[in-house]
């Protein structure tokens, strides 16, 4: 394969890329708002998503956990996730130490096996992940 600027592959370039976009939701999903339950307590959030994988649905190796400790673990292309979490109203406020990346607080809502993300208290972009044990 081609290399770009003699040191990366364009696959690579193309795979961090997406890894990005994945991970801190630069893209908008088209999903229908009626497939999806709107998660509004702390005890149905708890229920649907404390717990279980939420995984990249490309790639299941790419993953976090929210632990009902106010932690947040996985790995993320290899390199391990880390951070905090809190409920704020009905919203999921997350603050990643690895990789680094501000406080968002997040929308969330889940349907058939799958969790959608929606940044910025509801009005920023969504992403979907799959959910596993």
């Amino acid at each position: 394969m081609e290399k770009l600027s003699g040191v990366l592959s364009v696959a690579t370039v193309l795979a961090v890329m997406a890894g990005a976009i994945a991970l801190f939701g630069a893209h908008h999903v088209h999903a229908s708002d009626d497939e999806y339950t709107t998660v509004t307590d702390l005890d149905a959030f708890k229920a649907h998503f404390m717990g279980p994988k939420i995984m990249d649905p490309a790639d299941s190796a790419n993953y976090f956990v929210v632990n009902e400790d106010g932690s947040i673990t996985g790995s993320w292309h290899g390199d391990d996730m880390a951070g905090t979490w809190r409920w704020d109203d009905k919203y999921f406020c997350r603050t990643l130490s690895a990789p680094k990346a501000p406080e968002d607080c997040q929308e969330w809502g889940y349907a058939d096996g799958k969790a959608r993300l929606v940044r910025n208290r509801g009005e920023g972009d969504a992403t979907i992940y799959a959910m596993g044990k």
